[in-house]
């Protein structure tokens, strides 16, 4: 069965993302700081800085139980149900007013991170597809890798540029 958004300890995912409600490019970090489980759930804590002319930094968490991969926060909108467990093409489930589908297990995806294969790809369309629709895509043993968001009220792309240890924290001496 595919990882298709690992919880791992000290991982930081950077991401470019562009919007219509901004001018310029962002940098987001988003850092896996703690997992922990609880019997049939997996929660994970993590911290989301977003850097753009000034930097901001939001903590959230990730939970993973049986039926479901869950953010309580996210880039381009808030928290949702990223998709359910286990992953399988054909899956629907609806977050009125949207409603999403795994669409493909199989998609290949070309960005600045590499080159992924067997992809997970989720299509959700907003507003039952009045509004717009959103594309995402997970790739398996590395997670959520890109996002393209057209919606009435912006457009937006998140992507992945890299994955790595997230930085050891500063520790503030005493002068």
């Amino acid at each position: 069965m595919a990882e298709y958004f690992p919880l791992k300890e000290k991982t930081r995912y950077e991401y470019k993302f562009t919007s219509t409600e901004f001018d310029g490019t962002a940098r987001v970090l988003i850092d896996i700081l703690s997992v922990r489980k609880k019997g049939e759930k997996t929660v994970a804590e993590a911290r989301m800085i977003f850097e753009l002319r000034d930097s901001h930094t939001t903590s959230y968490l990730i939970t993973r139980d049986a039926k479901w991969l869950t953010t309580a926060d996210g880039v381009i909108i808030g928290g949702r149900r990223e998709f359910p467990l286990p992953a399988k093409e054909g899956s629907k489930w609806s977050e009125p007013p949207d409603s999403s589908e795994v669409v493909s297990l199989s998609d290949k995806v070309s960005i600045k991170a590499g080159k992924f294969a067997n992809c997970m790809k989720v299509v959700t369309l907003l507003g039952g597809g009045d509004a717009g629709k959103s594309v995402r895509y997970y790739a398996p043993g590395t997670g959520y890798i890109l996002e393209e968001y057209n919606g009435e009220d912006k457009t937006c792309e998140l992507e992945l540029l890299s994955v790595s240890a997230t930085p050891e924290e500063k520790k503030k001496g005493k002068k």
